[in-house]
């Protein structure tokens, strides 16, 4: 877990920039924004949590409710509740918010922040800057964070070995659903546990909408013919990883061969670029161009990947248009794919951290079509699939 003293750190670092940045203070909004500051886990629903970083000193507002089980919270100085959401004046967040800033005139927000926060401020005449401060600096990741990332890459392996294991024609969606079930398990009796900065899906896109990057697989679905795509999507204990393979349960034809072939090629062209100096598009149009030169400009779905962190899906993003330059310590994904109607999907994706020279996997399963091609009789998981189904009414 992350120490008490790297949250001090953090909150000191944010602080100086704030000065830096000609701020009077900073609200903070964001859960995971929260959690990268002070190491709390919760719940806001529509109940605002704000933290309010001034240059000497750090204030936590939040609900009447959920003040006892949080009276002290770590490197914070005070803290405030207000009574509920929606509430009367001046019992409201707003009154509390603007009895803390005082005649601060030079106010930041995230850019995630919600609207009403800045409407109310403004509407209190005071300054309000849009400030990515927080954002940035959860881009680059501490030696304990990398850590925490392993971790969670490490379930991911554990998770989609499984399915490599027990993966055969005919198995059901159920069935790799269950798998996610098993990690969780083994996440509550090998970890610190903390079911509010945890979250589990294992998944796969059968052949039948592999084509469809954010297609919803179904309990009944049945993996069969075509190019299917498994997904590790975790975060474990406050810190996430992805891992996912395309994989064959029946002999993959010549099409399936060559755009499988072609995926990888575009993949590869992404690590001949990846190290710390390039900016976030240079590292998309790695994969992106070599595609479009290949015809398959209007098969492209998706950006080539995103930062990783607190989040599965954060900045920066490996997309056009995205000119951050790479550092040491971003991890991002790599996971160029492409989507063909009526033969499938093709889409490996990893947990990459960016390193002194280039960068290292952190994600570790096959990725080459033979093994991730699964064709052999498997009687025991034929028969455990076939007794789901029948329990579950599946067909």
């Amino acid at each position: 877990m992350i120490a008490t003293t790297e949250f001090k750190a953090r909150i000191n670092n944010l602080q100086k920039k704030i000065e830096n940045e000609k701020l009077d203070c900073l609200i903070v909004s964001e859960e995971e924004d929260i959690y990268y500051l002070t190491g709390l886990t919760y719940k806001s629903l529509e109940r605002l949590f704000l933290l309010v970083i001034k240059k000497n000193a750090v204030t936590f507002i939040l609900p009447k409710m959920e003040l006892a089980h949080l009276e002290k919270v770590d490197n914070v100085d005070e803290i405030k509740c207000y009574w509920e959401y929606p509430a009367q004046s001046p019992e409201r967040w707003q009154d509390v918010l603007i009895e803390v800033i005082g005649k601060d005139l030079s106010v930041g927000v995230g850019g995630k922040s919600p609207f009403e926060i800045a409407d109310f401020l403004r509407a209190q005449d005071k300054s309000i800057r849009q400030s990515p401060i927080v954002e940035e600096l959860r881009w680059i990741k501490s030696p304990q964070e990398i850590k925490q990332i392993e971790l969670a890459c490490h379930y991911c392996d554990g998770a989609i070995k499984t399915l490599n294991d027990n993966a055969y024609y005919g198995m059901s969606e159920l069935e790799v659903f269950s798998i996610g079930k098993q990690i969780q398990q083994l996440l509550i009796k090998e970890t610190e546990f903390d079911y509010l900065a945890t979250n589990v899906l294992v998944a796969a896109w059968p052949g039948r909408i592999s084509d469809q990057p954010h297609g919803n697989p179904k309990v009944h679905d049945v993996l069969s013919e075509g190019s299917h795509i498994s997904l590790a999507f975790l975060r474990v204990n406050g810190y996430a990883a992805e891992l996912e393979r395309t994989f064959f349960t029946k002999k993959p034809g010549k099409d399936h061969r060559d755009m499988f072939a072609l995926m990888m090629e575009a993949r590869k062209r992404c690590y001949d670029v990846l190290k710390p100096g390039i900016t976030c598009e240079e590292v998309d149009f790695a994969a992106k161009h070599f595609l479009e030169s290949k015809g398959l400009g209007e098969n492209l779905m998706h950006r080539t990947g995103h930062g990783i962190g607190l989040s599965n899906h954060e900045g920066p993003f490996l997309a056009e248009g995205d000119r951050t330059v790479l550092k040491e310590n971003m991890v991002v994904s790599i996971e160029p794919g492409i989507y063909i109607k009526g033969i499938g999907g093709f889409r490996h994706s990893d947990t990459v951290q960016v390193t002194k020279d280039g960068f290292k996997i952190l994600t570790h399963c096959p990725d080459d079509i033979e093994s991730l091609t699964f064709t052999k009789s498997r009687p025991l998981q034929w028969a455990k699939g076939k007794l789901i189904k029948k329990m579950f009414k599946l067909k």
